[in-house]
């Protein structure tokens, strides 16, 4: 398994690289408050990924736990009704959005959720790693060369040449790793309203992870000035950052989880990785408030007020990296409470920013967020050791 989290983290640490580098381009042309845009722009467009990552997370457990021969792609087609109908609610009461940037995003992010799905089942986690560095690199490339080649200055456009370039190398990758005898397409009504009935509660839940960064900067975005905007875009970038361990780890946890729970073996996984998953945790938290007090004093002065907003971000993923490794409810199929977690910390979210946000400013975005990070993480992580520490099976 951990040779198997560093192929995934070190391709991942390289996306995150050229990612950081892409933002550095973006921020040397974009004053505070145009940033605040384009970041909020990539954050509505990101909600799309609530009609894809729920289907895609209750099928991968399906796929595992019932050994299926082939990865059916087929289930791509309840994201494509669903797609059609996130764009109506976003353009109609969140933000206007061109239908060409919303369609080249919801290709690249589709192709490339799905592919990954795919080759994370099968275990080829090189490849796994290739598609996120080749949908970033084609992100930066197009950002160099149209601030640098074009001399343009404007964020729409920009998101449009970024994501129309990696959607065809999202197409081409497919191409390439798909292999036939592993896959199919099938449109079985019924086994996909199996598959929406039986996971119900689990994909309401992955609905609802994406939806509490968006609420935050909602918030600031309609009750704050554009320079507060800006101010917390740019700490949900630093907080992004400092947890790049999380996806290397859940997604090899995702598989592996399943595997412990088929044996009944979830005490015993506690007790020899408990001690090394806090260790790993405190110095994560150390190396993320340490990165954000040079990048702020150091570096990007103009953003010095927005340090101890990023702290109370980070120490969220602090939760998370202590929590995520023991939150086995996926694997046992207790989605319910899941979704109990999830409906509490957004409802908590709202509440915190609709009544304090415009008398408090940022920090309420911030704690909120922390807040429901702790619910939800660590809400998971106590659930699963209560309820199955009551397992006569385990251990």
């Amino acid at each position: 398994m951990l040779k198997n989290i560093i192929k995934i983290f070190t391709s991942h640490l390289i996306v995150k690289a050229i990612g950081i580098l892409n933002i550095v381009i973006v921020l040397l042309f974009f004053s505070v408050e145009n940033f605040g845009n384009y970041s909020f722009i990539i954050l509505v467009l990101n909600l799309f990924a609530i009609t894809v990552d729920p289907i895609l997370s209750s099928y991968l457990v399906d796929y595992k736990f019932f050994n299926y021969d082939r990865y059916n792609f087929g289930i791509l087609i309840i994201t494509l009704f669903l797609g059609v109908l996130s764009y109506l609610l976003l353009d109609a009461f969140i933000l206007n959005i061109p239908i060409v940037l919303f369609t080249l995003f919801s290709i690249t992010y589709a192709i490339s959720a799905s592919l990954k799905s795919y080759l994370n089942i099968k275990d080829r986690y090189y490849d796994y790693g290739i598609v996120d560095v080749v949908r970033q690199c084609c992100i930066l490339i197009t950002t160099i060369i149209y601030f640098y080649g074009f001399n343009y200055n404007e964020a729409l456009e920009l998101l449009e040449f970024n994501y129309l370039i990696s959607s065809i190398a999202m197409i081409l990758l497919a191409i390439l790793f798909l292999k036939k005898a592993e896959i199919e397409f099938s449109l079985q009504i019924q086994k996909l309203k199996t598959l929406l009935l039986n996971s119900k509660f689990l994909i309401f839940y992955t609905a609802i992870i994406p939806l509490i960064t968006f609420i935050d900067s909602y918030f600031v975005e309609s009750f704050l000035t554009e320079e507060d905007l800006g101010m917390y875009s740019f700490s949900v970038k630093i907080y992004s950052i400092s947890l790049m361990l999380v996806v290397p780890i859940f997604t090899i946890l995702n598989i592996k989880q399943i595997e412990i729970a088929k044996e009944h073996n979830y005490l015993n996984f506690i007790r020899g990785n408990f001690k090394k998953i806090a260790s790993l945790s405190l110095v994560m938290l150390v190396l993320s408030i340490l990165f954000n007090w040079i990048l702020v004093h150091l570096v990007y002065t103009i953003y010095s007020d927005s340090f101890w907003i990023t702290n109370i971000l980070i120490l969220g993923s602090f939760i998370t990296y202590i929590s995520l490794p023991f939150s086995f409810l996926i694997a046992y199929r207790k989605y319910k409470y899941l979704f109990f977690l999830g409906v509490v910390a957004i409802l908590l979210n709202i509440f915190i920013n609709y009544f304090f946000i415009a008398k408090y400013g940022m920090i309420i975005a911030a704690f909120s967020t922390f807040l429901s990070q702790f619910v939800i993480n660590f809400g998971a992580a106590f659930f699963s050791y209560y309820l199955l520490k009551l397992n006569k099976y385990e251990g």
